[in-house]
């Protein structure tokens, strides 16, 4: 499996997208969340899961989720909604798209073969925030899981 580098080359295609800068599109680095909403949003690319691996023949086999982890700021309910919904499509344009993000930027052997979103979208409050008030309180992020299906042959 070459998780390392799908993790490092889907960073770069969403890098290059324009919905997002550099610096807010990470590998496992969660720290983003403790910025300002004024960068977002934001992109984490979580480890695979899921992981299943073979070796029918001479060549191992390999298929994973690759987690990504959509982060809009919160402004108010509609804008907010509409904008994690724009983005979440442009990442899926990008991946559905022919050229190189199918096989994570030209690594050969590998294709990402669906995009699909992982579960209900999800509020994010901050750490400073009492469970026992979180039905009054306002979100700072609304975050969204897309799950790259990867095949490494």
């Amino acid at each position: 499996m070459n998780g390392t580098a799908v993790q490092a080359a889907v960073q770069t295609i969403i890098q290059n997208m324009s919905e997002f800068e550099n610096a807010d599109v990470t590998i496992n680095d969660w720290r983003l969340l403790d910025q300002s909403t004024v960068s977002a949003p934001y992109v984490i690319i979580t480890n695979p899961v899921d992981i299943d691996s073979s070796k029918d023949s001479s060549d191992t086999q390999d298929t994973y989720i690759l987690p990504l982890i959509l982060v809009e700021p919160f402004t108010e309910w509609k804008t907010t909604l509409d904008n994690l919904r724009n983005r979440m499509e442009a990442i899926f344009t990008a991946f559905n798209a022919i050229g190189t993000a199918r096989s994570a930027g030209g690594i050969e052997g590998t294709n990402i073969s669906r995009v699909r979103t992982d579960g209900p979208t999800t509020e994010y409050y901050g750490p400073g925030v009492d469970p026992q008030n979180i039905d009054e309180a306002m979100p700072i992020f609304l975050m969204q899981v897309i799950a790259l299906f990867v095949e490494e042959f």
